[in-house]
C-alpha cells in the first residue's frame, strides 16, 4: 500500500471515526438532552372546557372517560328489540334510497312499524330525510349520531 492510498483511506474514514468518538464521549449528555426534550413534549394533562367549566385530566383519565363515553353511545341500542335493531340495520343499508312504503308494505300510523320508527327516532338514530312526521312517502335516513352509534357497534373489538 502506497502512502497516497493510505492517506486516501484515512481521509475517507476520518469523519465517521470522529463522529463515533464524539458520540461515545458525550453519550450520556446527549441521551439526557433527548430524554428532557421528550418529556417536555409529552402530554401531561388534557383540559376540557364546556359550558363555562374547565376540567383537567391526565391522559389516562381522559382515555378512560372517552372509552366510557363511547361505550355509553354504543350501548344506546342495547334496549332495542331484535325487530327494531334489524330495522335500524335495514335503514342504514338503504342509505336513504327507500321509502317507508317500500320498507313496510302495510304501513299505517300507530302500527307496530310506526312505533318502531318512533322509537328509533326518539333515540336520535334515524329521522325522515324530508323532516316532519312518518308518512309512507318519506325516506328514513340514519342521523349523524346514528352513524356514530353504527360505527361504534361495528368497530373491531380491541384485543387484550
Amino acid at each position: 500500500m502506497t502512502p497516497k492510498e493510505f492517506a486516501d483511506i484515512a481521509n475517507a474514514l476520518a469523519w465517521p471515526i470522529m463522529a463515533l468518538a464524539f458520540l461515545s464521549m458525550f453519550y450520556r449528555s446527549i441521551r439526557t438532552l433527548f430524554d428532557n426534550v421528550a418529556s417536555s413534549l409529552s402530554l401531561k394533562t388534557v383540559k376540557i372546557k364546556a359550558f363555562g367549566a374547565e376540567v383537567e385530566l391526565t391522559p389516562e383519565q381522559a382515555k378512560r372517560a372517552l372509552d366510557e363515553l363511547l361505550q355509553d353511545i354504543a350501548d344506546s341500542t342495547n334496549e332495542l328489540t331484535a325487530d327494531e335493531s334489524a330495522l335500524y340495520e335495514r335503514i342504514h343499508a338503504a342509505n336513504g334510497r327507500t321509502t317507508i312504503a317500500e320498507l313496510f308494505s302495510q304501513f299505517a300510523r300507530d302500527s307496530t312499524e310506526h312505533q318502531q320508527l318512533r322509537k328509533l327516532r326518539d333515540r336520535k338514530l334515524i329521522r325522515p330525510f324530508e323532516g316532519g312526521n312518518w308518512q309512507p312517502n318519506k325516506h328514513p335516513v340514519v342521523s349523524r349520531f346514528g352513524q356514530l352509534v353504527f360505527d361504534l357497534r361495528n368497530a373491531p373489538k380491541p384485543t387484550a
